[in-house]
C-alpha cells in the first residue's frame, strides 16, 4: 500500500525511479493511478509506468509539457491539455477501462471529459 507515501528526488537524475513489484491473480482488466508531483521541470518526463514482462511502458502517464499530460495505453495515447499554472505542485489521477477504452483525468481533483482510447 503506497497511500501516503512519499518518493524524494532531490536531484535529476537519468535514472531516478522506484520499483514496485506486483503479482497479479488476474490480467489487469482496469486501473487508476493518482499522484501528487511537485517539480520545476519544463522538459518532458515520466510520471508513471506499468510494465509487463513483453512491453516496458505498457501503461505510461507522461508529460511532454508542462501544460500537457498523455496517458498511453499498449503504445496508443490519449492527451490531455490543463491551465498554465503557477503552482509547482499537481495532482493527477487517471484511469483506464479495458472493456470500454475509456479514459478518465482529473488534475487537482476536477474530471476533464473522457476520451476513448
Amino acid at each position: 500500500d503506497l497511500v501516503y507515501k512519499a518518493f524524494v528526488f532531490p536531484q535529476e537524475t537519468k535514472d531516478s525511479h522506484v520499483l514496485v513489484r506486483a503479482k497479479l491473480d488476474q490480467p489487469l482488466q482496469n486501473f487508476t493511478v493518482c499522484l501528487q508531483s511537485y517539480t520545476d521541470l519544463t522538459r518532458p518526463y515520466s510520471l508513471f509506468s506499468y510494465a509487463t514482462k513483453v512491453q516496458d511502458n505498457e501503461i505510461l502517464l507522461f508529460k511532454p509539457k508542462p501544460s500537457k499530460y498523455r496517458l498511453y495505453v499498449g503504445g496508443r495515447f490519449v492527451s490531455f491539455s490543463i491551465p498554465k499554472s503557477f503552482v509547482a505542485s499537481e495532482h493527477v489521477c487517471a484511469s483506464w477501462e479495458s472493456t470500454t477504452g475509456i479514459a478518465g483525468f482529473w488534475f487537482n481533483g476536477k474530471p476533464w471529459p473522457r476520451k476513448g482510447l
